[in-house]
């Protein structure tokens, strides 16, 4: 697996003011910690959650996008969730991973915010004796395009759409959509996810200085329909073991089959990307939740 590649983090006020910073307070912002992504550890670290902003649903409705920071290049975290893994106000749980890839994991999962409720809601991540807890912050500046680019290189460009199976209705966005699915140990799961997109931004072209232009807006490599599909434990107590983890779209559906050794709940996550990037639009999540029997 290549080793994630982490942009600069730092846990820390920054006041570009300096000079009107009282020594005593400069003093105390200098004791607070930083998390350098610069100085990195292969284990033994532990996992930041991060903001990523808000976006209205089709509705009108609020969403808050959450992604996370596991700050080993190797090891996998694992957090149940209860106190050392919680969503605030509400109940504990509201979907959040418990199963923490290595490095930066973009756009891993929303919340819907209460109606009319000016609560903050916040996650919170216990691991090693370190606490950090993230709000989300509902204030107009932290808004992101979540459904539709209105601007940049393509306006009007909209998230993939995906479905598991063809009965469901097609998600699109971050909020996605979950599917519900059993089987047992000694079977091997086939996901066929199916998916469609609007082109936009267009596929890499084959000339070499033409792609090297499109790689400004392009932050993805494309694949045949120029969507990318990336599948990831998300929770569940055993090993999974996925045949491919980036099946290639071909015909508008990415084929690939995991199996699982252990019984139990588990819950599977497909990051469908257009190859835009996460600055605030375009990917959508597709989640499942797999409940593993022993065969009868």
């Amino acid at each position: 697996m290549m080793k994630p590649q982490y942009r600069r983090l730092t846990v820390r006020i920054v006041i570009l003011a300096s000079i009107l910073i009282q020594p005593k307070i400069a003093g105390q912002l200098s004791q607070l910690p930083v998390i350098s992504s610069q100085q990195q550890y292969s284990n033994g670290q532990g996992v930041v959650p991060l903001y990523r902003g808000w976006f209205r649903g089709p509705n009108g409705e609020r969403y808050v996008t959450f992604e996370y920071l596991n700050r080993n290049s190797e090891e996998i975290i694992q957090i149940p969730v209860g106190p050392n893994n919680k969503i605030t106000p509400g109940p504990l749980d509201q979907g959040q991973p418990t199963y923490f890839l290595p490095g930066h994991q973009h756009g891993v999962f929303t919340v819907l915010t209460p109606k009319n409720s000016a609560q903050e809601i916040s996650w919170t991540l216990n691991i090693r004796d370190t606490t950090f807890t993230m709000p989300a912050n509902l204030d107009p500046l932290y808004e992101i395009e979540g459904l539709i680019n209105r601007g940049g290189s393509f306006p009007g460009n909209t998230p993939p759409k995906a479905t598991l199976t063809p009965d469901e209705q097609m998600s699109q966005g971050p909020a996605g959509h979950t599917s519900f699915l059993t089987i047992d140990t000694s079977e091997q799961l086939l996901l066929k996810l199916l998916v469609t997109d609007d082109g936009l931004p267009p596929r890499p072209e084959g000339n070499k200085v033409i792609r090297s232009l499109q790689q400004s807006y392009r932050r993805g490599d494309a694949s045949v329909e120029g969507v990318t599909v990336t599948w990831n434990k998300y929770r569940g107590p055993g090993p999974i073991f996925f045949d491919n983890q980036s099946p290639i779209v071909r015909d508008g559906q990415a084929l690939t089959r995991v199996r699982f050794d252990t019984p139990g709940d588990y819950m599977l996550h497909a990051l469908v990307s257009d190859g835009s990037g996460f600055d605030g639009c375009c990917w959508t999540n597709s989640y499942v939740k797999v409940t593993v029997e022993t065969p009868k």
